[in-house]
Parts: structure tokens; C-alpha cells; sequence
């Protein structure tokens, strides 16, 4: 009866404590937060007001920047074009001027048009009286790009821009550009009170802006926070607060022009910006005044209601449940002979009833468990042995036995001993003792590895896989392992990868064959051919190019896998290479409306790679993320210097796309293995990632994937930096002796 009454004061209590006390400190904080609200409400409006601030002028310099290059783009998508017709060799030199005249009349925006020779220096020019900046033009010349966009500079206070495109002679194309519509399209930006839209060069000084003054001037502003940053990341940028010319705090963002490296800078004066904030402070100063008296009104009924709500359920289970522990107690002893008594219609007394049923059925399943238990060990058919975590034996089957040659060992023995004490049973090259020692020591969770049984040219395999023995209270008992037969799994395997080496062999060469037939139709060596010919023609002609792909893939992985690809080392500029990729891809990527970009922090030496393989391995990256990338998602391409570890670099592409089950992550470069989403709707072959994973391998590197899914994927490879080529091997330096 003592310990009943206890058990009454404690649940009524208890009861009184989980509903009354948390009320009341809910209810009291509430009153807090509603006397501190007048008081934060600045500073909330503030930061509100600052989001939406940012938003928008976010949004216009992104705008502003994709107007500009869609401007540069337009303009001079011409320029290959008329390069090429210049330059052609038939024409004489009245002829190419004219030309030029042609051009320039046609070109609203074009000021001057003219030829530089080889050394950079005017061969031809219109108008004749135009002067140009000869010194900036020969250093735009001087690494002899394909082409080359000049310093901003003004002729009688308009904006003017020189290019230069290098011709297939080797000559260039020079261009005068006027600025005036970009400039007039700036002034005609819908902007706040106070607010600015300019433009800043790549080097940070002010090239285009509304007030001919500050424009002409060239004033370098790169000294400013939001500048600094946006010249060493090259990204869209957006500044809360930062210090602006004459150090008066500033808010603002920033996007880049792609093609010229400029940046189309919003911003203006934060006072001017939270001009706003005091229109709601009085408001919401009279609403928290109402819902504190409102707060203790309804505190003072809840709490006199769940103190009578308390007491009444505790009177009620308090009697029952005791009982209920009485019979728990002895289900835990394993006595489930007595039943028990409770004289109750609720659902306590169902419960009761429950229980007693429970009891009844935890007797049988009791007396039946370690029968079940004994003859499901051993009847199993692959091989299953229980040690402890000192490696003793605690259950071993009749197949483990039968597989390892163990007939005498028994639950206690030390399972490695016994491994080498029977080792001469076992063929020679099953090294069972060592992998299975391999197995115990590896740190991951459930590791595999295979023991090779083959004798007497019969092939035989086992898969070795180790498990934890976790119990329900999360205890670790030990370790199991299993040993199950893949003999038929390698040799279909063995099967299909000789029937898929030998059928690629034979069908490249006739692939070959109808591809070189297909191209003297099409060039019509074999005769006159119609145009809807000529459609099916082509059609056959792609087709036919993706199967020689297709078997070409196949090809390349017999021989990484065989290890007979010839690595052509040689030093290379790996940022030029994935920052051209990523120019590549930059026309297909905003067509599809994905944000394609490039970042490599730090300067980059050249490294010893295979320059045509890594960048398969790149460019097979970037087009698997551009497509698993939705519209409005960001695809980017990032180099790490000494990453993972000093001596290295890493190469990430990540994206913004659907993502991979996680329990596909492991299988992705497995061969022919594509996502199990049909939902992706993508196709190919399952090779690309197989071939990347041997090319990576092959410089002594690693790749791996990492990915959430609905949230995207980061695919990332690591190569070292001092690969050397000796005696036809690839190694690194650090390793040679």
C-alpha cells in the first residue's frame, strides 16, 4: 500500500510538473518576448528591409550583366565571318578594302575596321584618319590570342573599346567599338532614390557610369570591400554593409560580365536604404501591449485546469499500473506462469488482457526459439561462422566447415590458428588465414573480400563478408562472417567481358568501313545524290558515329583494365585546360539556363599528365552534371592545390541536380551500371564513368562521388603533381629510389 501511495504522489506530481510548469514558463516568456518586441523591432525591419534590398539589386546587376554579354555576343558574331572573307587569298588589296568599307557601313556601332599584319601594325584601315593606340594594341596581340578585347578608353567624352581576331592567315582583325547604347541602356536602368548602376573593368576601376565625370575619370575603387572580394572570386557577390568611397557605409551587389572579366556594380547609401524601417515601430508596439495581458489571462485558467486534470488520472492508472509492473517484472525473469489480475473496464484493463495473452505466446515462442535458432544455423547454405572480438569461435556451421577443411575445430578455438593449422588442406594460392586476418583488422563497416579455392583447373570463389553482431540495447557481441559461392558470378563475368572484347575487335574495322563509305556518298565521289538522300545520309552518319563511340569505349576499358594504355605524359596547364572545357560548355549550359562557372584560387604549375585523357575525363564530368541539372541549377568546375594532401591536385565538379540514391553512390563507376531512377530519363551506355575511374587510376590517382538525394552531386578526382614516366612505367617522383 506504501509504495502505491508513493507511486500516486509521484504521477501527480509528475503530471502537475510536464503540464503546469512549461505552461507557466511559456506563458512568462511569452510576456518577455512581447516587452522586448518594441524594443527589437528596428533591427528586425532592418534586417527584412536589407534582404529585399539586396534581393533586388542582386537581380538588376544580374540582369545588367547578362544584357552586356547578350550586347558583345550579338555584335560580334559576325566577326568569324568576316575575318574569313578578308583573308582569303584570292583577294587583292583595293578588293579587301573595299570589303572593309562594306563592313564598316553595315556596322552601326562599329567606329573603325581595319588589318593588322602579322606584327600587329595597320595594313588597312577605316576611316584613315581614325588613331588608335598602338602600344595597347600590340600587348593584346603579343600571346597571339583568337582574339582579344582592349582597355575601355574615350574619344570626346564617349566610351570607346578595341578588338582585335586573329584571321586564318595569321593576321588580325581590328575593331573600334562604341559604347554609347551600353551606356545610354545604364542611364536608363529603373533604379531607387539614391541608388547606382555603373560599371567596374576586371581590374577594378570605374569604366561606364551616368555621370561623365566619374566615367572619364577611371577612378580605381578595387580598395572597396564589395570590389576587392568580387576581383578575387570573379562571382556574383552581395554586400550587407561595407564602406564605400569616403568610407560612408554602403549596400550593394555585384555581378560579372563573363566575356570582357567587367562588373556591373548596385549599390547605395544605407541610410538612404532603411528610410523605411520606422513606419512600422508604433504598431507593433500597441499589438504587444494587448497580447501580454491577453498572455496572463490564459495562463491563470490552463494551470487550474490541468491541476484538477492531474489528479484525476493519476487516481485512475496509478492502481493498475502497478500491477502491470508486477507482471513485467516477471516476463523480464523469464517466469511467465502467473497471470495477472486487473478489475478494470478501460483500456488498462484490455491492456491486461494484452499482456496475459503475451505472456501466454512469449512461453511458447520461448521453448520453440532455440530449436528455430540451431536449425536455422545449420541448414543454411552458404558458410557462417560467429567469433568474439578476440577472435574465438562461438558458432560455426557445417558449410564453414566443409568450405575451409576445418572437421575438428569447435566453439572456443581461435579462428585464425585454425585457419593456419588446416592451411595445408586448402589449396595453395587461398591465403585463407591472411584474408580473413585482412578482413578482421579493416576499420569500415562490413568489409568484402574473396578467397580463391580453384584447383586442378576447376575455378571456385568464395565472398568473404564480416557483420557486426549488434543486440537490440545496441551491445556489439562480436563479429560474423559469411562465405558464400560466386564461382557461377565470375565466370559470367569472365564470360561476358572476353564476348564484349572480342565482338568490339570485330565490329570497329566494318564500322570503320561503312563510316569511310558513308563520307564518299556524302561528298559525292560516288555520284549525284538527292537532297532527302543526303538527310538519310547524314542521319546514318551520326548514328553510325555514336555506335564507333560506343565500341570505342568499350575498347579503351579492355585496355585500362588490362593495363595497355600508353599514358603520352607531358607537362600541362591543368586550370587552362578545365577553365576551356568550361568555355566550351558555356554556349550549350545557357541555353539550357544552367549556371556553368570556374574557380581555381591560386596559381597552378604545370603538372605531367596525359593532356588528351585528363581532359576526356573533365569534359565527361561537366556533361554528365550540365545533364542532370534542372534549368536555374549551377554547375561548377573547381581546382584545389595540395588536396586531399599535399602534393596533389583535386578537380571537383559539382552540381545542382537531381542526385544518386545513396545506395547507388558506391556503383557508379561499376561497368554498364546506370542510376535505377527512371525518373532521370537519361541514356548511354554505362562506360563513361568507367573510363574516367581507369584514366584517374592510371595517373596513380583517385575518384570517388559524393551526392544528396534532391539536393545534387559532386564528382571529384585527385592526381599527383610529380608523375614521371621511367622505362615505360608511370610513378611518381617521390617514389622512385
Amino acid at each position: 500500500m506504501k509504495t502505491k501511495s508513493s507511486f500516486f504522489r509521484k504521477f501527480v506530481l509528475v503530471m502537475i510538473f510536464i503540464s503546469v510548469i512549461p505552461l507557466f514558463f511559456m506563458g512568462m516568456r511569452a510576456v518577455i518576448i512581447n516587452t522586448k518586441l518594441s524594443g527589437n523591432v528596428e533591427k528586425i525591419s532592418s534586417n527584412s528591409l536589407e534582404t529585399a534590398i539586396l534581393d533586388k539589386q542582386n537581380r538588376l546587376s544580374e540582369w545588367m550583366a547578362g544584357s552586356i554579354d547578350d550586347y558583345f555576343s550579338g555584335l560580334l558574331r559576325n566577326v568569324p565571318r568576316i575575318a574569313e572573307n578578308i583573308s582569303a587569298k584570292e583577294l587583292n588589296s583595293e578588293q579587301r578594302r573595299r570589303m572593309i568599307i562594306t563592313e564598316y557601313n553595315a556596322g552601326r556601332e562599329v567606329l573603325s575596321l581595319g588589318i593588322l599584319d602579322k606584327s600587329a601594325k595597320v595594313s588597312i584601315k577605316v576611316p584613315s584618319d581614325w588613331h588608335y593606340n598602338a602600344a595597347s594594341i600590340n600587348q593584346m596581340a603579343a600571346g597571339k590570342p583568337k582574339f582579344a578585347f582592349g582597355e575601355v578608353y574615350f574619344v570626346e567624352n564617349s566610351p570607346v573599346i578595341d578588338f582585335i581576331y586573329r584571321t586564318p592567315d595569321g593576321k588580325y582583325l581590328y575593331i573600334a567599338i562604341s559604347l554609347d547604347s551600353m551606356l545610354e541602356k545604364i542611364k536608363r536602368t529603373p533604379s531607387q532614390i539614391g541608388e547606382e548602376v555603373f560599371i567596374v573593368s576586371s581590374s577594378g576601376k570605374i569604366i561606364l557610369h551616368p555621370d561623365i565625370g566619374k566615367m572619364t575619370e577611371k577612378r580605381d575603387i578595387s580598395f572597396i570591400p564589395l570590389i576587392s572580394e568580387f576581383l578575387s572570386s570573379r562571382s556574383p557577390l552581395s554586400k550587407g554593409e561595407f564602406n564605400g568611397i569616403k568610407n560612408i557605409p554602403m549596400i550593394g551587389s555585384i555581378s560579372p560580365v563573363r566575356l570582357l572579366g567587367w562588373g556591373v556594380v548596385v549599390w547605395q547609401t544605407k541610410t538612404t536604404a532603411y528610410a523605411q524601417v520606422a513606419m512600422v515601430k508604433n504598431e507593433i508596439k500597441t499589438t504587444s501591449r494587448q497580447l501580454i495581458k491577453q498572455t496572463y489571462l490564459q495562463i491563470l485558467i490552463i494551470c487550474l485546469a490541468a491541476f484538477w486534470i492531474a489528479f484525476a488520472m493519476a487516481k485512475s492508472i496509478s492502481r493498475p499500473i502497478m500491477e502491470l509492473s508486477k507482471g513485467a517484472s516477471r516476463v523480464a525473469n523469464r517466469d511467465f506462469g502467473v497471470r495477472i489480475k486487473v478489475e478494470s473496464s478501460d483500456e488498462i484493463g484490455e491492456l491486461a488482457e494484452i499482456f496475459n495473452q503475451m505472456m501466454d505466446e512469449l512461453k511458447k515462442f520461448d521453448s520453440m526459439q532455440a530449436d528455430k535458432l540451431d536449425a536455422l544455423v545449420y541448414s543454411i547454405k552458404d558458410g557462417l561462422i560467429m567469433i568474439d572480438h578476440g577472435g574465438k569461435i562461438l558458432m560455426v556451421n557445417e558449410k564453414s566447415r566443409s568450405i575451409l577443411k576445418m572437421d575438428k575445430v569447435s566453439p572456443g578455438d581461435d579462428l585464425l590458428d585454425a585457419l593456419r593449422n588446416y592451411a595445408s588442406s586448402l589449396p595453395p594460392d587461398a591465403n585463407a588465414a591472411e584474408i580473413l586476418s585482412n578482413l578482421l583488422s579493416e576499420p569500415s563497416e562490413n568489409p568484402k573480400s574473396e578467397i580463391d579455392m580453384s584447383h586442378d583447373d576447376m575455378p571456385i570463389f568464395y565472398e568473404v563478408s564480416r557483420y557486426s553482431v549488434i543486440t537490440r540495447d545496441k551491445i556489439n557481441l562480436g563479429s560474423i562472417i559469411t562465405l558464400r559461392d560466386i564461382t557461377l558470378e565470375k565466370e559470367l563475368a569472365k564470360m561476358k567481358d572476353d564476348f564484349l572484347h572480342s565482338i568490339t575487335h570485330d565490329l570497329r574495322s566494318p564500322m570503320t568501313s561503312i563510316r569511310g563509305f558513308l563520307e564518299l556518298l556524302l561528298d559525292g565521289s560516288a555520284g549525284a545524290i538527292s537532297e532527302e538522300q543526303e538527310s538519310f545520309l547524314k542521319i546514318m552518319d551520326e548514328s553510325s558515329e555514336k555506335l564507333l563511340g560506343m565500341i570505342n569505349n568499350l575498347l579503351d576499358v579492355s585496355k585500362l583494365e588490362a593495363g595497355k594504355m600508353v599514358l603520352n605524359l607531358k607537362e600541362a596547364d591543368l586550370a587552362a585546360m578545365a577553365s576551356s572545357i568550361v568555355g566550351f560548355f558555356y554556349p550549350q549550359a545557357k541555353s539550357l539556363k544552367i549556371n556553368l562557372s570556374f574557380k581555381c584560387a591560386t596559381a597552378l604549375d604545370d603538372i605531367n599528365i596525359d593532356e588528351n585523357l585528363i581532359e576526356r575525363v573533365i569534359t565527361n564530368l561537366v556533361s554528365n552534371a550540365m545533364k542532370f541539372t534542372p534549368p536555374g541549377g549551377f554547375v561548377t568546375v573547381e581546382i584545389f592545390d595540395d588536396k586531399p594532401s599535399p602534393g596533389f591536385l583535386r578537380v571537383s565538379v559539382k552540381d545542382t541536380g537531381k542526385g544518386i540514391p545513396k545506395e547507388e553512390v558506391t556503383r557508379v563507376f561499376e561497368k554498364f551500371h546506370q542510376v535505377a531512377d527512371t525518373a532521370l530519363k537519361k541514356t548511354g551506355t554505362g562506360l563513361g564513368l568507367t573510363v574516367c575511374k581507369y584514366i584517374v587510376e592510371a595517373h596513380s590517382g583517385e575518384i570517388g562521388a559524393e551526392s544528396v538525394f534532391g539536393q545534387g552531386s559532386e564528382f571529384s578526382f585527385y592526381i599527383p603533381k610529380d608523375l614521371i614516366k621511367e622505362k615505360g612505367e608511370v610513378r611518381r617522383k617521390s617514389e622512385t629510389g
